[in-house]
């Protein structure tokens, strides 16, 4: 009987091996950390020494989103988010680990100044919300901001998602 060389030994399961070791070694890679001085770009992203980074687990509101106070007052809380987590960053050192991007590519972590997580502090002042089909991590924060009405909590509020909604169906209306 002649030697026949097994599937072991082909090029394409060699190739298959060397694909699924790179692979590996990709998902297992460590996490980027990029640290200085930062600048809110928006409620949920900052640019930490020319990098930016979307903050994990939460969302804030868009570009053009009004929020309305108490009695009815409107008021642009995409602004306002903004100046919330520049007033938390401060000129502090900001500390962001890097362990996602996004489907446009955008970097996403968790970003801490002196070892406070800034998403869990925009949503525990009720300025962002927790992103719960990515995390419940920020749940909790976000039922206190609710419950003692902080922030957007004190009037009448949209999640992002919903108002990007009703902008595409006042559009095609």
């Amino acid at each position: 009987m002649p030697y026949r060389r097994g599937a072991y030994g082909t090029k394409a399961y060699r190739i298959g091996l060397l694909a699924l070791a790179a692979a590996i070694t990709l998902a297992a890679a460590p996490a980027r950390t990029y640290t200085g001085k930062a600048v809110a770009v928006s409620g949920e992203l900052v640019t930490v020494s020319g990098t930016s980074v979307r903050l994990y687990g939460i969302a804030a509101p868009v570009a053009g989103e009004t929020c309305e106070t108490l009695y009815g007052a409107r008021y642009d809380c995409y602004r306002h988010s903004i100046d919330v987590l520049q007033a938390l960053i401060g000129e502090a050192e900001v500390s962001c680990i890097v362990t996602d991007t996004d489907r446009t590519g955008q970097k996403i972590g968790v970003c801490r100044v002196g070892g406070t997580d800034l998403a869990a502090a925009m949503v525990a002042r009720g300025w962002a919300f927790a992103y719960r089909r990515l995390t419940p991590a920020y749940v909790g924060a976000e039922a206190f901001a609710e419950s003692h009405r902080l922030g957007m909590w004190a009037g009448k509020i949209e999640t992002p998602w919903q108002w990007r909604s009703r902008q595409l169906i006042d559009k095609a209306h």
